[in-house]
């Protein structure tokens, strides 16, 4: 891959405060003794670390078109639903009349909120108790399902169908509710939520969420210069390929539900929680998404229990696929924010003092979300505050009616970086240092008091990016340039969560973990790993792919643990509950991590039971044997030797070993990802017409498992 650059640093930095850098082959986390790499150093790898193709199971339909989408799913007498939903922000409905709809021919069941099923719903992970509502809080709200024979005939029905609003006061941006006229949508409580009490750290009386150090004002009067800003971002929304939609099929008292999203196990309990039924009487299936950004499952998963009701009253499956108009309005949004900032420096360049405010959209939600989460809220004040002396952080989360925000490619955090990236860069301007240097200045680095983090590449990110993009070849004057069109270089970095890393069998964290009953927990991965008879190790994991291809990299671990030295004796069977054991849904990074450590544990087991019985077998020292390609041979006789499908054959039947990881622990708490993003542009200074020439982006990975992923991942997201 011509285009990376490979800068190979110490897999754990000399200022670990938990001990990795240390000659031992184990290390200390917050107390707890474990091994390094989990007793599997990275090193004499042959798979992990080559660019590899996606799985071809999980690939060649989709190239072929015969991947199972839920919205592909054709069944016998399938009916289809379609929506009616209120064209106003906010609205009552005075009156309702189906009665035409009902009598059209081909019409088998209108649902609306007069016979909606009591129950609730989700919308992501956003519990909806009201999904039809008498009173509509956004436009787009559902008001009426019909199910008929063909999608022509739902349409003419849903035509048919009478309904006369009465149009309330609303308010759809920030600004709409944050003021003195703004409608009250919250029954007297106020529009800005206050969720936190006074005893919670972060709690603040006049806004959501409160963080900081120091006083701002004294931070203020010792400044020698001060500078306001204010950043605008209107909200935005990750479209998927795919539309949303779902397929429900009852067998007798068994239900058969195709989904969209990112996870089979929890949405089949929400489902089977809506309906009032046991979890084990739903089959869920969800192999393949056109990507979902987070932001997709809930316009598919709100509409999970309604569809199945209807399938249940008619007898017959339906099908719902949501056209792009309606489905806009179900998948969650990025937020509206407004973010200002109030900065005080010293001559040197130094900041002394900082007020951060966000003012931010939540829509019809009655919660702030992530808005007043620590785990990201804090996350957007870590990467510059540690160095500040006086800073504040407030986050003012109101409920509107725009559309539910959520997680949509992540969930209050690039619009909130943005907002951090433009100030430094106009204070860099303002105290005339270069912005590399100024970040610099101010960058949280590993090992500080208040974010003792392990792995924070902050200073790295920079410096080697810096080098890599020719920054000191860089015009320091903005716009001084000669000539129509002028060349600029401009940097701007991020730190995130790790992957949410957990804790794998074996390791004793999880233990003390599995006693908070981790079956339970959303965060609790599994897997299981099948050896059969031809040599073949078959994967089993609940995990949808939407395109990411994270078996490709799950196979190359058990690939490399096994002591194959390529990856083509590994296959995958996923997204099915009839088929892979219970795992979360992936979100925030958790399939190489939270999966992968499943995959650890299973495969783990699995290398030391062939082992063990390999022993057995040829009557030989374990710890004498090795293995290589699907053969166990020993050290000390190389013609003592026994295949895995041999040990399939003496065991009569395939071998297979359970993995188990949660999500949970201090493990998390020790590192962030950061990276760097360098971007030479050249302005047409007469027309305002940009483009760009070239990037470089800085990333801190750890160990690659497969690159060939990774640059994509990198052009992706750039």
């Amino acid at each position: 891959m011509d285009s990376v650059i490979h800068i190979t640093q110490p897999m754990v930095r000399d200022f670990s405060t938990a001990g990795g850098h240390g000659p031992a082959d184990f290390l200390m986390e917050n107390g707890i003794r474990t091994k390094k790499w989990q007793g599997y150093p990275p090193s004499n790898l042959n798979v992990i670390g080559k660019p590899l193709p996606p799985m071809p199971e999980v690939a060649i339909p989709r190239f072929l078109g015969k991947a199972e989408y839920a919205t592909r799913i054709v069944l016998p007498n399938m009916l289809f639903a379609r929506l009616l939903t209120c064209p106003h922000p906010r609205a009552r409905i005075k009156s309702l009349d189906t009665s035409k709809a009902e009598k059209m021919p081909g019409v088998a069941y209108v649902l609306t909120h007069r016979n909606a099923p009591m129950t609730t719903i989700f919308r992501g992970t956003t519990a909806v108790d009201d999904f039809m509502p008498e009173e509509t809080s956004f436009a787009g709200t559902v008001v009426a399902i019909v199910a008929a024979d063909t999608e022509d005939l739902a349409e003419d029905a849903i035509a048919a169908i009478e309904v006369e609003y009465e149009p309330l006061p609303f308010a759809t941006r920030v600004a709409d509710a944050m003021s003195a006229a703004a409608p009250d949508l919250r029954m007297g409580k106020g529009n800005l939520i206050r969720r936190r009490p006074p005893t919670d750290a972060n709690y603040d009386p006049k806004a959501t969420w409160g963080a900081g150090m120091g006083d701002v004002e004294k931070g203020f009067a010792e400044s020698d210069l001060i500078k306001e800003f204010t950043y605008y971002f209107a909200g935005a929304v990750s479209v998927p390929m795919q539309p949303c939609g779902c397929v429900a099929k009852w067998e007798g008292h068994r239900l058969t539900l195709w989904g969209m999203g990112q996870g089979i196990y929890p949405q089949r309990a929400d489902l089977a929680k809506g309906l009032g039924i046991e979890p084990e009487k739903i089959r869920f299936i969800d192999k393949y998404n056109g990507c979902t950004f987070g932001a997709a499952r809930a316009g598919s998963q709100s509409f999970y229990v309604f569809i199945a009701h209807i399938a249940k009253l008619t007898g017959r499956p339906v099908k719902l696929m949501l056209p792009k108009d309606q489905e806009l309005a179900h998948i969650q949004i990025k937020p509206e924010t407004l973010t200002k900032f109030k900065v005080g420096v010293k001559k040197d360049g130094r900041i002394v003092a900082i007020l951060h405010e966000v003012f931010v959209s939540v829509g019809p939600m009655e919660n702030s979300g992530h808005a007043s989460s620590p785990g990201h809220a804090a996350n957007q004040t870590e990467i510059y505050t540690a160095e500040v002396p006086h800073w504040k952080s407030l986050w003012y989360a109101y409920k509107t009616n725009a559309i539910t925000t959520g997680a949509s490619r992540s969930y209050y955090q690039q619009e909130a970086k943005w907002a951090w990236e433009n100030m430094i860069d106009e204070m860099a301007e303002a105290v005339s240092l270069d912005p590399v240097e100024f970040r610099l200045m101010h960058v949280t680095r590993p090992g500080h008091k208040l974010h003792p983090y392990d792995s924070l590449a902050s200073v790295e990110v920079l410096q080697e990016g810096a080098k890599a993009v020719g920054w000191d070849k860089r015009n320091p004057t903005p716009g001084g340039g000669a000539g129509r069109f002028k060349r600029g270089l401009g940097v701007g970095i991020s730190q995130h969560h790790g992957g949410q890393i957990g804790y794998h069998e074996g390791e004793e964290y999880f233990e003390k973990l599995s006693a908070v009953n981790v079956s339970g927990n959303p965060g609790a991965f599994g897997t299981e790993i099948e050896l059969a008879d031809d040599g073949y190790v078959v994967m089993k994991i609940a995990l949808p792919d939407s395109g990411t291809n994270h078996a490709t990299a799950l196979a190359a671990v058990v690939a490399e643990m096994l002591g194959y030295t390529a990856r083509d004796r590994i296959r995958v069977a996923w997204g099915d509950t009839d088929v892979a054991p219970s795992s979360g849904e992936w979100y925030a990074g958790r399939t190489i991590t939270l999966q992968g450590g499943a995959m650890c544990a299973a495969a783990d087991k699995l290398r030391k039971d062939l082992l063990r019985r390999a022993a057995t077998a040829l009557k030989a020292d374990m710890a004498t044997l090795q293995i290589r390609d699907a053969v166990i041979s020993s050290t000390d006789n190389p013609k003592l030797r026994i295949t895995f499908a041999e040990l399939v054959r003496l065991n009569k039947g395939p071998i297979r070993q359970m993995g188990r990881n949660v999500g949970a622990g201090p493990r998390g708490e020790m590192n962030k990802g950061v990276g760097a993003c360098f971007v030479e542009v050249e302005v047409d200074t007469w027309t305002g017409d940009y483009k760009f020439l070239r990037t470089v982006y800085s990333h801190d990975t750890g160990l690659v498992v497969n690159p060939l992923t990774a640059e994509a991942d990198m052009h992706g997201s750039f």
